[in-house]
């Protein structure tokens, strides 16, 4: 019901955003799933982009944009609790990949998050800290657009920002404990950025479609189009591909904490296996270069973000059958662990 809710709520903004100009149906994904939506349009740091007014007399360089960091709290990333400060970041990636951030969603990630004890409610973290119409002007100087093309360059200006209020109003309202709950509000929260990512594609796929060619080339593009190795050490969405090593660093960590029996060694045997399927399906959608144009930038984030989804959901799964083999004793043990501070 929840859910229900919030799909209403994302189309009754959009409306009041997008009526001065029809969009065609689309849907939105909640994981791996697609839903239809007819009149809304098709189908994870804290930081503010700066750009100069002017980029084609001056080249925006590392000065002018403010690096998107991770947000974080005794050594918890943040950003698979409060998308929110993850929202500026995945901007960056679509729109400025010469300047992207890393990718705040890997392997390691997902269990310093869910196995962190110095994160609480933060209602400071649940407003995405950037500017819409920063991201709106650096367009507008780069393709100088028609006056029919700036409405479209409006519009998705307010994407943006219903986008950005709709991840605000989804903020979670307590951050659990233990490591499974968290894990179920984190794949809650990957939903709702992939829904605050929907409603941004149709107003981005029309802007781009009006596009000449001439314009479509001034737009930025990635500096890079070569390897991942090469990608990776850009910092970009290419970034955090591999996991091999942060699944044994995962299931050590679980057997020295618990010290399971050598009955229960079958179970954790069975957490092993579901991590690596996880890893996998994380590597696999792992882009191995970074499209040219912003809409196919998005796609690539929200493919990775499904990945991410899933991966979550086999991780909880697999804990949640693991801990349902332990003693009293062990599972205090479990519901302790702090991989942050490790």
């Amino acid at each position: 019901m929840r859910k229900i809710g919030a799909i209403f709520g994302i189309t009754t903004l959009a409306a009041v955003v997008f009526s001065p100009l029809p969009a065609p149906a689309f849907g939105f994904r909640l994981g791996p799933l697609h839903f239809g939506l007819p009149f809304v349009g098709h189908h994870y740091y804290r930081h503010r982009l700066y750009m100069r007014a002017n980029p084609r007399e001056a080249p925006v360089g590392p000065d002018d944009i403010e690096r998107s960091e991770t947000a974080s709290s005794k050594g918890v990333t943040l950003a698979l609790l409060y998308p929110s400060t993850a929202l500026p970041s995945v901007l960056e990636n679509i729109f400025f990949p010469s300047y992207s951030s890393p990718w705040p969603f890997d392997y390691r990630v997902i269990f310093t998050t869910a196995f962190g004890k110095g994160s609480r409610q933060d209602p400071s973290l649940c407003r995405a800290s950037f500017d819409p119409g920063t991201i709106v002007g650096r367009i507008g100087n780069e393709v100088t657009p028609t006056a029919d093309q700036s409405r479209l360059l409006q519009r998705l200006g307010g994407a943006l920002r219903v986008a950005s209020g709709y991840l605000e109003r989804s903020c979670p309202q307590e951050i659990p404990v233990q490591p499974v709950a968290r894990l179920q509000l984190m794949e809650s929260q990957l939903e709702e950025l992939t829904m605050a990512l929907n409603i941004v594609r149709q107003p981005l796929l029309e802007f781009e479609q009006s596009l000449s060619a001439d314009q479509q080339s001034h737009l930025p593009i990635a500096s890079s189009q070569g390897s991942r190795r090469n990608q990776s050490q850009s910092g970009n969405i290419a970034s955090g591909c591999s996991s091999s090593s942060a699944i044994d660093w995962s299931i050590n960590e679980i057997n020295q904490s618990v010290q399971p029996t050598s009955a229960q060694y079958d179970a954790l045997d069975d957490v092993r296996r579901s991590f690596d399927q996880a890893a996998r399906d994380l590597e696999a959608h792992c882009p191995m270069t970074i499209p040219a144009n912003a809409l196919s930038r998005l796609d690539t984030i929200q493919t990775r973000l499904d990945s991410t989804w899933r991966a979550i959901l086999a991780i909880q799964v697999a804990l949640t059958n693991f801990e349902a083999e332990l003693n009293d004793a062990q599972k205090v043990r479990f519901d302790a662990m702090d991989f942050a501070s490790r």
